[in-house]
C-alpha cells in the first residue's frame, strides 16, 4: 500500500472535528498591563506558499462520487468523472414472469453541489460502463471505459438545497432491458453474471456549467424499479444501486486537469515545490495542496531570550475566489514536510502533524512529533473569509528544542467521518502577502 493510500485511511479516523472547534476569532489574549516583571511583546512574520502536486492519490471506495466541469483562471478547466459498480437486492423477490413496469426512478444521493452559479440549473449525465471496475486501487488518474453517449441526463434546480436527494424518471431502451432480465432473472443469480450484463456507470457533469458534485454512494444512488405482478393492485418497488444497506459498491472518481494559460501551467511534476508568484492555492482530489515555508521562524527564534510564547497564530487569506454557493475547504490538517514536499511520518509509520494548543506536541517516548487523531485544523472563518488556528504550544515547542522546525503541508481535512480530501472538488486561492504568523510573547526581565 502507498503512503497516500495509508493516510487516506489515517484521516477517516479524524471524526466530528468541526463541531468541536472553537472559531480562533473568538478566542482573546488577557495581558496585563500593570505587571512589571513580564514584558508583552508583539512580532508579525510573513510566511511564502508554494504549491506541490500529489503523487498516486488513490479515490477507491472513499464513499463519495466527485464529477465535475469546471474552469477557473487559477485551477484552468477541471473535469471530473464518478464510476461505480452497482448492487441488486437478493433479498427482495424479483418481479414474476408476467410483470408489468410501471415506472424507473433514478435516485441521486447530494452531498454537496459546488458552483458560484445556483440560479440556473445543472446537469447530471449518467454513462454505461462497457469495462469491469476490478478489485484493485484506482487513483484520482486512473480510469475505465464507458459508453460515449449518456445511457440518460437529468436538470435539476439547485437554488434552494445542494445537500438533497433528487431523482429523474428514465424510461428508454437501458430500463427496459434491464426489467426483462430481472423477470429472466438469468443475470441475477450472483453478483458475478450481474456485472458481466450491467458493470456500472459513469457519472460526468455538462461541460460549461461551471459545477462539480459529490455524490453519496449507497441505497440512496441508483435505479428503483416499480412493477405489478399479476393481482397486485399497488406497485412493487426493486431497487439496482450502487449500494444496499451498508455495503458500498466499489467506486472511484477520476480528474482530468487542462492548465493552460494559468498560473498552475508550470506545474508538471509530483511531489517537486513550485512558486507560483503571487498567489497560491489548492484543490481537493485534484491532489494540489499549499506548502508553507516556516524557515522565517528560524531567525526570529534565535534572537529571543527567556521567552514565553501567549499567543501565536497562523492566519492565511482572505480567499479571493470566494463565493457563499461555494466555499473553499473547511478545515486543513497541517502536516509536516520537508524538501521531499512529502507527508513525514514516525518511525511507527503515523504521520506528524500540529497538535492543538494546550496538548502535548512531543512524543516523550520517542521524542519525535506526537501522533493523534485529532490534529490542530487550520479553520476557515467564513465571515472573514481567512482560515486561522493558534499553534501557540507548537511554537513553544520549537523554541524549546524540544522538536525541530519542519515547513506545513496543508491537506482539506476531514470534518465528519464521511468527508475528507479525496471527496470533493473543492479549492481556494490566496495572496502570499496575507500569510502570516501573529505572535504575542512575554519575555522575563532582570530585578
Amino acid at each position: 500500500m502507498t503512503w497516500p493510500a495509508k493516510l487516506t485511511a489515517i484521516l477517516f479516523l479524524v471524526l466530528t472535528i468541526a463541531t468541536s472547534c472553537e472559531d480562533p476569532s473568538n478566542i482573546g489574549l488577557e495581558l496585563d498591563p500593570d505587571n512589571n516583571q513580564i514584558g508583552v511583546f508583539y512580532q508579525e512574520i510573513s510566511l511564502s506558499a508554494t504549491v506541490v502536486l500529489q503523487d498516486s492519490l488513490s479515490t477507491t471506495n472513499s464513499g463519495v462520487l466527485v464529477y465535475g466541469n469546471e474552469e477557473s483562471d487559477f485551477f484552468g478547466k477541471t473535469e471530473s468523472i464518478g464510476y461505480s459498480r452497482l448492487f441488486f437486492n437478493r433479498d427482495i423477490a424479483r418481479p414474476k414472469e408476467n410483470a408489468v413496469l410501471d415506472s424507473v426512478k433514478f435516485l441521486f444521493n447530494m452531498r454537496e453541489v459546488l458552483t458560484a452559479d445556483t440560479i440556473n440549473p445543472k446537469t447530471i449525465h449518467v454513462h454505461l460502463l462497457t469495462e469491469q471496475i476490478q478489485d484493485i486501487n484506482y487513483y484520482n488518474f486512473s480510469s475505465v471505459a464507458y459508453e460515449p453517449t449518456p445511457s440518460f441526463s437529468a436538470t435539476f434546480d439547485f437554488t434552494d438545497r445542494q445537500d438533497t436527494i433528487v431523482s429523474t424518471k428514465v424510461d428508454n431502451a437501458l430500463t427496459q432491458e434491464i426489467f426483462t432480465e430481472l423477470k429472466d432473472g438469468r443475470y441475477f443469480q450472483d453478483i458475478f453474471s450481474f456485472r458481466e450484463f450491467l458493470p456500472g456507470l459513469a457519472f460526468k457533469a455538462e461541460e460549461g456549467e461551471n459545477v462539480g458534485f459529490g455524490t453519496v454512494v449507497g441505497n440512496n444512488t441508483g435505479f428503483i424499479f416499480y412493477f405489478k405482478n399479476e393481482g397486485d393492485t399497488v406497485s412493487r418497488a426493486y431497487p439496482i444501486a450502487t449500494g444496499i444497506n451498508f455495503n458500498l459498491a466499489r467506486h472511484f472518481s477520476q480528474v482530468i486537469n487542462d492548465p493552460t494559460g494559468t498560473p498552475i501551467e508550470v506545474v508538471t511534476e509530483p511531489t517537486i515545490s513550485y512558486d507560483l508568484g503571487q498567489y497560491a492555492g489548492g484543490k481537493s482530489t485534484f491532489g494540489m495542496y499549499v506548502k508553507l515555508d516556516m524557515s522565517p521562524l528560524d531567525e526570529f527564534l534565535d534572537t529571543l531570550v527567556n521567552a514565553n510564547f501567549n499567543q501565536v497564530t497562523l492566519e492565511m487569506g482572505p480567499v479571493i475566489n470566494y463565493s457563499p454557493n461555494r466555499l473553499p475547504p473547511q478545515f486543513h490538517i497541517m502536516f509536516f514536510t520537508n524538501e521531499t514536499n512529502e507527508v513525514l511520518f514516525r518511525t511507527d509509520g503515523l504521520p506528524m502533524a500540529v497538535q492543538p494548543d494546550g496538548r502535548v506536541q512531543v512524543d516523550p517516548n520517542t521524542s519525535e512529533p506526537i501522533y493523534s487523531d485529532q490534529p490542530a485544523l487550520l479553520s476557515f472563518v467564513k465571515n472573514e473569509k481567512t482560515y486561522k488556528q493558534f499553534i501557540t504550544s507548537h511554537i513553544n515547542a520549537l523554541y524549546r528544542k524540544k522538536m525541530v522546525r519542519r515547513d506545513f503541508l496543508l491537506y482539506p481535512a476531514v470534518s465528519t467521518q464521511d468527508r475528507n480530501f479525496i471527496q470533493s472538488l473543492e479549492d481556494y486561492v490566496v495572496d502570499q502577502n496575507t500569510i502570516k504568523l501573529k505572535i504575542f510573547y512575554s519575555r522575563s526581565r532582570s530585578l
